[in-house]
């Protein structure tokens, strides 16, 4: 999987056009829109692809830790937030659920287009990882493409599920099209109104 994941970035920059599609666009300012907070200290990003999520997180977080099991994607992710303050992204080159950052707490996780590509046994060490990780008040954020993938082993609404299953996780929204599915759960059970002390 890796090696599959090397060669696309090695022959393409953007081979999935996040960019440029108005569809990645648009899903990508969707998922920005539904973060309950307006900023976190510390999100995390596993399977950042060529770094575009990760630049607009960083404009939410004051620091972004960010992964992929690509090289070639990491070097794409480093390039696209050379500008920004130092130590605000950290990116390396990490296969997650394996290789998970080791002791950190994370107040935002956000599992974008990758989950499909587990196990059962990964998928569930994934769900254990983002419970253990995430801080009391922290967003976990899953957004994944509906549709059929070729090299896929599970599909987005059974992912999903899975984590709406996790008793400590309430989902905060839910935004669903035929095209993906968005959720946002936090360990915080209350709504982005009754957090601000919004009554009426």
């Amino acid at each position: 999987m890796s090696e599959h994941f090397q060669h696309l970035y090695e022959q393409n920059n953007d081979p999935w056009q996040v960019r440029q599609r108005w569809y990645e666009q648009r899903k990508r300012a969707l998922l920005l829109a539904s973060l309950p907070s307006p900023h976190y200290h510390h999100a995390f990003e596993p399977a950042c692809g060529n770094g575009e999520l990760t630049a607009a997180l960083a404009r939410r977080a004051d620091c972004v830790t960010a992964s992929d099991l690509s090289p070639a994607a990491v070097e794409l992710t480093r390039n696209r937030v050379a500008g920004l303050p130092a130590g605000r992204v950290s990116v390396a080159c990490q296969r997650v659920p394996q290789d998970w950052p080791a002791g950190a707490a994370f107040d935002l996780i956000v599992i974008s287009e990758m989950a499909y590509y587990l196990d059962a046994d990964e998928l569930e060490q994934l769900r254990a990882n983002c419970v253990n990780s995430l801080g009391l008040s922290g967003a976990l954020v899953l957004c994944h493409w509906r549709r059929p993938i070729g090299d896929g082993r599970q599909d987005a609404d059974a992912i999903h599920a899975a984590f709406d299953a996790i008793p400590q996780l309430h989902r905060v929204s839910r935004h669903e099209e035929a095209d993906f599915l968005l959720d946002v759960w936090s360990p915080d059970p209350r709504s982005v109104a009754q957090q601000e002390g919004v009554t009426a």
